[in-house]
């Protein structure tokens, strides 16, 4: 079943637009627009669009201080990685707009640099501009800002005991890191304009915009602080956006990505987990050993190695079921029936209440993902594999391929040449032959909905908001 919603989508600064496009050839039933001041990179989207055969996307090289939307209403609008590198004035116009064209129960998703986390790291920015302010070649700042990160680099290792240099070789490793065009953009550009949250939600309130949360969930919540640091703040009374403001001082965040809503948005009070049944589930837990059927507890490994305990029979079978296909998203009512069968045992309303209560909690620490579109890797390899024409188009003119999941996946060069032959004209049997060593690498892109036809089964559950629009 495709997805049945015909949501509007809205990317203010969307650059080459490849996350934009992943989303239109996921859901071709919704409609996706995108625009940026940059007319190389519309053009380079434009040709990327076309070439993946997508209808359902318009892009747009636009100034916003004068775009004129027409009228239009979007249920989701976007503006990453813009409201901290533009001016004043910009992001005015950037909130104006959104007030005005988001839908009455519409979310924008606005991310912007943020104190106190970038207080220390604008001195080190301070002395990469120094450096780098009388060159005009991107190439030669980029140059020069890693020639002086690297003597910083050797002269904190030098300094060992000082707290000060484990934290900003931790940064220097981390800018080093940053591609030639995003560390120019990040640290070496003009507008760098951090702010705290309680500075960016009332901008937004003069809009007419109210801060919903974060679209990183488990950021807003104590539950996730020390214990003794989370009970101590929770004593505070303090409102909700006094209490995060204090949380990202504890955590020294510096980069967040929030969400808000329009005067006319109608939100319930409290976070409902129920809602959570009518979504889908992907899950990276793993058992630490076969679970027996019907346990009570179950040991699991996290992500990052760590073991902890689950209680309950439910819950148990639940996230068992999801540790067998690592790569699904799957509704939780599927889930549920498979849980139940396993263990011979029908879960009564209360056990399902408390089963939703339960995955909102492992969602608040990371363990689990939620999503309202559904996928299910293929079982088998197609006789004759192709990659979704998106991706054959991303690979050939970008090297890179993007998952079911929206993850990118940057092959190696062996690997590009070889995807660039999966357009269906060569046979299983053909590709063991001439591709042998790849043989891993293409099991892997079909579980991960890499090829046709992964995402012809797509579904979507849920309401609008999901969970999230209950924070």
């Amino acid at each position: 079943m495709k997805p049945n919603i015909k949501d509007k989508l809205l990317d203010i600064g969307c650059g080459s637009a490849s996350s934009l496009l992943a989303m239109a050839a996921q859901m071709p039933e919704c409609q996706f627009t995108g625009i940026d001041f940059s007319g190389p990179d519309i053009a380079s989207a434009q040709e990327m669009a076309r070439e993946a055969g997508l209808t359902n996307v318009e892009l747009q090289q636009a100034d916003l201080m004068n775009w004129d939307p027409r009228g239009a209403k979007f249920d989701f609008i976007i503006a990453y990685g813009f409201f901290s590198w533009v001016p004043d004035e910009v992001k005015d116009r950037l909130l104006q707009l959104i007030a005005g064209c988001l839908a009455p129960q519409g979310i924008a998703c606005v991310s912007y640099m943020t104190y106190p986390g970038c207080k220390q790291p604008e001195a080190l920015r301070d002395l990469l501009k120094l450096h780098t302010d009388s060159l005009q070649d991107p190439l030669e700042k980029v140059a020069a800002a890693h020639r002086t990160l690297d003597f910083l680099d050797r002269a904190w290792q030098g300094l060992p005991k000082f707290a000060h240099s484990r934290y900003l070789r931790e940064e220097v490793r981390r800018i080093r890191q940053k591609e030639p065009h995003f560390l120019v953009l990040d640290d070496l550009g003009v507008e760098r304009d951090p702010c705290y949250l309680l500075q960016f939600t009332n901008w937004a309130a003069e809009h007419g915009l109210t801060y919903l949360g974060e679209s990183e969930f488990h950021t807003m919540l104590l539950e996730n602080l020390p214990l003794e640091s989370g009970k101590e703040l929770a004593a505070m009374g303090l409102d909700r956006l006094q209490t995060e403001q204090l949380i990202d001082y504890i955590t020294n965040r510096a980069f967040r990505c929030s969400l808000l809503v329009g005067a006319q948005a109608t939100l319930p009070a409290l976070l409902d987990a129920q809602a959570l049944r009518g979504l889908c589930i992907r899950s990276s837990l793993k058992p630490v050993f076969k679970t027996k059927l019907g346990v009570t507890e179950g040991r699991f490994l996290t992500a990052q190695g760590s073991k902890f305990t689950l209680r309950s029979v439910p819950l148990v079978a639940f996230i068992r079921e999801l540790a067998l296909q690592p790569e699904a998203c799957l509704p939780f009512q599927e889930v549920l029936f498979k849980a139940q069968t396993t263990v011979g045992q029908v879960f009564d309303e209360v056990e399902q209440a408390q089963l939703a209560e339960d995955l909102l909690t492992l969602y608040a620490k990371r363990h689990i993902e939620i999503s309202a579109l559904a996928f299910i890797p293929p079982t088998s390899l197609p006789e004759y594999p192709r990659l979704t024409r998106l991706n054959l188009a991303m690979c050939r003119q970008r090297g890179i391929i993007v998952d079911a999941h929206h993850e990118t996946i940057q092959p190696s060069p062996a690997q590009i040449d070889f995807c660039l032959q999966l357009d269906g004209s060569l046979s299983l049997s053909e590709i063991g032959q001439k591709f042998p060593s790849q043989q891993p690498f293409l099991a892997s892109l079909n579980r991960l909905g890499c090829l046709m036809p992964a995402l012809q089964n797509a579904r979507v559950f849920g309401g609008r908001y999901g969970v999230e629009i209950k924070g």
